[in-house]
């Protein structure tokens, strides 16, 4: 080989780096073969010509924080060199997602704003198989998620954009949810209109008038109640003061017929006219010439 031959392959074996700009503002140098496996710093590279100096070096996403960011240069390192076998790569993918919850969502956000889709891809399938079997609930709780939908809401159809059954098979029972919803709110719509009032006509303008009907029904009761209980007040009365009345009338018959009975001139008896003759009698008496035996029977 000549030389002129090494010197056209040596620039090509030299390692040549792109600068890279993270969310907290940190700069780092990157190789080249590593950066360029992410589709974004590609692009980047290619349209805009930035990366080759630290002046100009790429500015990532927000989402791409330096921790993130270093566990996607080494999901890069390993998978950008030819002559892995499959077997290799996913026994190394197994071990690279073996993550708490937390850092596994932290991680598929950085990977899909780098648009790394085989990234993105492990770790989903790594997040479907923890919430696999779980309950809404359970699922919130996992990963801390506010209960603030409604329940149409929560009934809306998922896109499935990879066509994945059961994504399909989750729209369906979300689509038979939905309608037996919609089926419930008829009814009680029904129930609504059908609802007859029953109310009288005094709770009526009560309820007009701005009054509870109960009230009004308590304060007429009462009122009734009380008009008995003086009916019976006044007639218990009535009552008492007829009894006084017929007694008061007794007692006022008793005393005069005392009184006329004292008022009656006192007669004289038998013995006293026998024995005390009046002036007036005597005279007559002499006057008539009564026998002498007979005035002797009367002196007696």
């Amino acid at each position: 080989m000549s030389e002129g031959d090494l010197t056209v392959m040596k620039p090509e074996t030299m390692k040549s780096y792109i600068w890279l700009q993270t969310a907290d503002g940190s700069i780092q140098q990157v190789e080249q073969e590593v950066a360029m496996f992410c589709p974004m710093i590609c692009q980047e590279v290619i349209q805009k010509g930035v990366g080759s100096s630290k002046n100009h070096a790429i500015s990532l996403p927000q989402r791409v924080n330096p921790a993130m960011f270093s566990l996607i240069l080494d999901y890069c390192r390993f998978h950008q060199l030819p002559g892995r076998s499959n077997k290799e790569r996913k026994t190394y993918d197994e071990r690279f997602i073996r993550m708490d919850t937390k850092r596994l969502c932290e991680l598929t956000s950085a990977a899909d704003s780098l648009q790394l889709k085989p990234l993105v891809d492990l770790t989903s399938r790594a997040l479907a198989r923890i919430i696999e079997g779980k309950t809404p609930e359970e699922i919130r709780e996992i990963f801390h998620l506010p209960d603030d939908l409604t329940e149409e809401e929560k009934l809306e159809p998922l896109k499935n954009t990879m066509d994945d059954p059961r994504i399909r098979l989750l729209n369906r029972l979300y689509a038979k949810k939905r309608k037996e919803l919609k089926e419930r709110e008829r009814l009680k719509n029904v129930e609504v209109e059908e609802h007859v009032d029953e109310r009288s006509v005094d709770d009526l303008l009560s309820f007009i008038n701005g009054r509870d009907p109960k009230v009004v029904k308590m304060s007429k009761g009462k009122k009734k109640k009380k008009k008995k209980k003086d009916q019976k007040i006044v007639s218990s009365n009535d009552i008492h003061d007829k009894e006084s009345h017929d007694l008061y009338s007794k007692q006022q018959c008793v005393e005069e017929t005392g009184s006329s009975m004292r008022e009656v001139p006192n007669l004289p008896s038998a013995e006293d006219d026998i024995s005390t003759p009046k002036a007036g009698s005597e005279d007559e008496d002499i006057d008539d010439e009564i026998d002498p035996a007979m005035r002797e029977l009367l002196d007696r």
